[in-house]
C-alpha cells in the first residue's frame, strides 16, 4: 500500500469510528470537499460539520473498500459499499423512516505532502434515492 492508500485507508476508517480528531489529523487545513449533493466545502472545520452533518442524518459506514492509486501517489480512488440507516430526513430526500441501504460508493483523495487536499464523494443519486424510498 502507497503512503497516498495508507492516508485514504485512514481517513475511511476515521469516518467508520467517527474520530474527527484523527481525521482533522489526515487533513490539509484548506481541504476541499466536493461532496455528493454537489456542494463544495473549504476547510477542515466545516468538513467536520458537514460530515457531522451528513451522519446525523445517515447514520453511514464504508466497507468492502477497494483503493486505487496514480502513478504519482498523489490521488487515491477508494470504491467501497456505503451501509447505513436514513434516520433524519435531509432536504432534497425522501422521507426518512429508518431504511436501510447497501450502495456503491466512491471516494477520490487528492493528497500533498501527506495531508487530504482535495476529496470528492460520489455516488449514483438516483439508486440512493430509490434506495431511501423503498
Amino acid at each position: 500500500m502507497t503512503d497516498a492508500q495508507t492516508i485514504a485507508s485512514r481517513f475511511i476508517e476515521a469516518v467508520n469510528e467517527r474520530d474527527f480528531d484523527a481525521l482533522s489529523r489526515l487533513v490539509d487545513e484548506d481541504i476541499a470537499l466536493d461532496s455528493l449533493t454537489g456542494q463544495r466545502t473549504l476547510g477542515v472545520d466545516p468538513l467536520r460539520a458537514w460530515i457531522m452533518n451528513y451522519l446525523r442524518h445517515f447514520d453511514e459506514t464504508f466497507n468492502d473498500v477497494v483503493l486505487m492509486h496514480d502513478a504519482f501517489g498523489q490521488r487515491v480512488a477508494a470504491d467501497m459499499t456505503a451501509r447505513g440507516t436514513y434516520r433524519e430526513t435531509m432536504s432534497g430526500f425522501p422521507e426518512a423512516s429508518g431504511q436501510s441501504y447497501a450502495i456503491p460508493s466512491v471516494f477520490i483523495f487528492e493528497i500533498e505532502d501527506g495531508a487530504i487536499t482535495r476529496l470528492s464523494h460520489y455516488r449514483n443519486l438516483r439508486i440512493f434515492e430509490r434506495e431511501l424510498a423503498g
